[in-house]
């Protein structure tokens, strides 16, 4: 998947969580601000676009992924690299920039693939 700079300003802090249920939203953000990232939710991809902002890292729950042809959902982990997603099961070997955490998920586990995720796509002195 290739790296696309984005035109807004990205801090390393900012995390995007995109996930269908308001309850695993919640829990998402809940987690991710408890190791000091600053989160922004969306219930789905259509309303990401809206947001107009840019990400250091996005989380994806593969249920807000259902129902997508694969050029929307390939146009949008490539705007929102890098990716952790959570899904069921491990499909194959992620690019680099993708990171998958298997459901049921501890807290660690995915604070540990998000912190990975930041620093394989932090420029060196950044």
């Amino acid at each position: 998947m290739a790296q696309h700079a984005s035109p807004l300003p990205v801090h390393v802090d900012d995390i995007l969580v995109v996930a269908p249920t308001d309850a695993l939203r919640a829990s998402l953000r809940f987690l991710l601000e408890e190791e000091s990232y600053r989160v922004t939710t969306a219930a789905s991809i259509d309303e990401v676009s809206a947001l107009h902002a840019a990400f250091a890292c996005a989380v994806i729950d593969h249920q807000a992924l259902k129902a997508r042809r694969s050029a929307e959902i390939d146009a949008f982990l490539s705007a929102h690299w890098p990716v952790v997603l959570l899904a069921n099961g491990t499909p194959g070997e992620p690019p680099e920039s993708f990171r998958i955490v298997t459901k049921p998920m501890l807290g660690a586990a995915l604070t540990h693939a998000v912190r990975e995720a930041v620093t394989v796509a932090t420029p060196t002195g950044a």
